[in-house]
């Protein structure tokens, strides 16, 4: 499963930036790019969905609960800044959707690994 979504991973990032920043596709290379972000990403939920799901058949009555969809309001957060931020016209804001990426990746590795 991970190596899928590793994969999957890969097309998404190749795919934003063929898209370049923009939110509505003007190109037919930007118009695949958009369907390769969209199609990588149910990939990578459907794995991480599989996972969770293998997952919970490990899981004993006695375990504290999960609050996975806390996770969703970072992201959220993240998103909905870098759209403003494209709409007030920020230059280049697409580069800093990056960088914030890239450095939140480099965070989680670090905290899986402690």
């Amino acid at each position: 499963m991970s190596v899928t979504n590793a994969i999957s991973g890969l097309t998404a990032a190749g795919g934003l930036f063929v898209i370049g920043g923009g939110i509505i596709p003007y190109t037919i290379p930007q118009f695949l790019g958009s369907i390769a972000v969209l199609i990588s990403s149910v990939n990578i939920f459907g794995g991480f969905l599989i996972s969770k799901r293998m997952l919970d058949m490990f899981r004993r009555p006695t375990d504290p609960p999960e609050y996975s969809y806390l996770y969703t309001m970072s992201g959220a957060g993240m998103v909905g800044s870098l759209l403003y931020a494209n709409y007030s016209g920020v230059p280049h804001i697409e580069l800093m959707g990056y960088l914030t990426s890239a450095v939140l990746c480099i965070g989680a590795i670090v905290g899986l690994a402690s």
